[in-house]
């Protein structure tokens, strides 16, 4: 399952044959739709919504969920946190702390808004090819000055397309590196300290040869970051500009 984190799986579906552009915006429209809403009413109504996109990109439910398996752990610490530091009304103590109802509520509405996000996000990297994001993302970013301060939007729109390409390869790594770790005799609950310089140390040596083997790459096939040309070429379309249209109305009307 997480071998599919934040990757592009190939389909011809509604979804996966939209402007890149189109779904990108639509991200930034749901993210501030989720932020702003304050109810467990409203976000179920959201969840509502991306279960109806989800039955249309007929992306598989287990490879959403599993982009929410890394952030577990992070997901728990935000929940706890918000349980025993808010003030309010006592629920129970522990350890001398006292959650609250008013943490109980605020914890689970944030927890939510982050499964949220991670969900859409999850949901537009497997309908979006690589290419067809990083020439989204550059026809985008294409308008703002950035020559000016000596980028290009090439260069963004690749800087940001490697970021998200990481993430699964990152996680990937992890996985086999703790694995290998345990089968040499590592125990983290006897030596946390240990198994952490042993996960930690490797996990970023792996890191930086990544990427100097991306930077080899790219290098060896001459990149540049002015005028590149693009696999695909994205074309915003009439029913492109409806999906987005209607998307942002059906997610103004949630909150």
């Amino acid at each position: 399952m997480s071998a599919l984190l934040f990757r592009y799986v190939p389909g011809d579906s509604f979804l996966h044959l939209l402007d890149p552009r189109v779904k990108i915006t639509a991200m930034l429209v749901a993210s501030i739709s989720i932020f702003m809403s304050s109810t467990f009413r409203e976000m179920a109504a959201i969840s509502l919504v991306f279960s109806l996109i989800l039955l249309i990109s007929s992306v598989s439910p287990r490879i959403v969920l599993g982009s929410l398996r890394p952030m577990l752990v992070f997901l728990f610490l935000i929940f706890i946190l918000q349980l025993f530091l808010t003030g309010g009304d006592s629920l129970f103590s522990l350890m001398g702390l006292d959650a609250t109802y008013q943490g109980l509520v605020k914890g689970s509405l944030l927890v939510l808004r982050f499964i949220l996000l991670l969900m859409f996000a999850s949901l537009l990297t497997a309908t979006t090819s690589p290419s067809m994001m990083t020439a989204g993302i550059e026809r985008m970013l294409r308008p703002l000055p950035s020559r000016k301060f000596g980028i290009s939007s090439f260069d963004l729109a690749t800087m940001m397309f490697l970021s998200l390409h990481f993430v699964p390869l990152l996680h990937e790594n992890f996985s086999k590196l703790r694995d290998s770790q345990l089968s040499r005799g590592l125990d983290a609950k006897k030596n946390p300290a240990l198994a952490l310089y042993s996960l930690s140390v490797p996990m970023v040596r792996a890191a930086f040869g990544s990427a100097e083997d991306v930077a080899v790459a790219m290098e060896s096939r001459c990149y540049q970051g002015d005028h590149r040309s693009s696999l695909h070429e994205p074309q915003l379309r009439k029913k492109d500009l409806l999906s987005l249209l209607s998307f942002a109305a059906v997610m103004l009307l949630m909150i």
